[in-house]
């Protein structure tokens, strides 16, 4: 997912991506395109279409629109960011509570969220076997 990070920086450059096969068609503003960000591109190209194929998937009908938009790319982007820590097991920086799960026990998860719940984010790592974060319910 190294790749992401570099989405990112699209959206903060106001950089459109086109994407045709294994073809990226790049826009932006005059000297959005540095020397160094194409050398980045190259050397993640792979890692990049892999991760911008994940988003069309996601976006399913909407890909034109929001392969046209920086911002909108931005935020599938993180969505992928978050949705391969929690993957991994770790709580993203925004999962800044404990609930106490039915299923999965005391978890990280993000403010405003009832204090107990019957099911939570962690339940489908649980299922399939993935790590889940751990935490002090106590204090």
């Amino acid at each position: 997912m190294s790749a992401l990070p570099l989405l990112i920086e699209f959206s903060d450059k106001h950089i459109k991506v086109r994407v045709d096969g294994a073809e990226l068609a790049l826009l932006g503003p005059k000297g959005a395109l540095t020397p160094c960000l194409v050398s980045r591109i190259k050397e993640e190209k792979a890692a990049l279409l892999v991760s911008l194929e994940k988003i069309r998937e996601k976006a399913g009908d909407d890909w034109e629109e929001v392969s046209d938009s920086p911002d909108q790319l931005k935020v599938f982007a993180d969505m992928l960011a978050i949705e391969d820590m929690r993957r991994r097991g770790i709580a993203p920086d925004h999962y800044t509570s404990i609930t106490r799960c039915r299923h999965c026990g005391p978890v990280p998860i993000w403010e405003g969220c009832s204090s107990r719940v019957l099911g939570c984010p962690w339940c489908l790592n649980r299922h399939k076997g993935l790590p889940i974060p751990r935490v002090n319910s106590n204090g």
